[in-house]
């Protein structure tokens, strides 16, 4: 019930974000990610990484996410800016909108984010 209504809570808060288009995610990387909605300008997307997966690089709007499953997230920037986040079940994050960046899974177990943007 708890997850049920976090996942309420993002769809929502995703409606009053104010944003520029990001490069799809799902299209570029279409085998590690699952478009689960797309209405009223709002995209929720399952990202399922396992070990050693890496995602294409690519953009986002102003976004948020939920972390079902956690594990070691690495991100670089094209500008050179490297992350590195150690994701916890039930972490939840909210970005503004992301220059081109690739991610990858560095760590031993899968990783499963319910991501959420804003599209004009």
């Amino acid at each position: 019930m708890k997850k049920m209504l976090l996942l309420i809570f993002i769809v929502f808060a995703g409606l009053v974000f104010n944003n520029a288009y990001g490069q799809d995610v799902c299209s570029t990387n279409p085998k590690y990610c699952k478009l689960l909605s797309d209405t009223a300008g709002v995209r929720m997307m399952l990202i399922t990484l396992p070990p050693g997966a890496k995602l294409a690089t690519h953009t986002h709007p102003v976004n948020m996410g939920y972390v079902v499953k956690g594990g070691l997230l690495k991100i670089a920037y094209d500008d050179g800016k490297k992350e590195s986040h150690m994701l916890k079940a039930g972490d939840a994050m909210h970005r503004g909108p992301e220059t081109p960046h690739h991610a990858w899974n560095a760590g031993k177990t899968t990783i499963e984010l319910i991501f959420v943007e804003k599209m004009e």
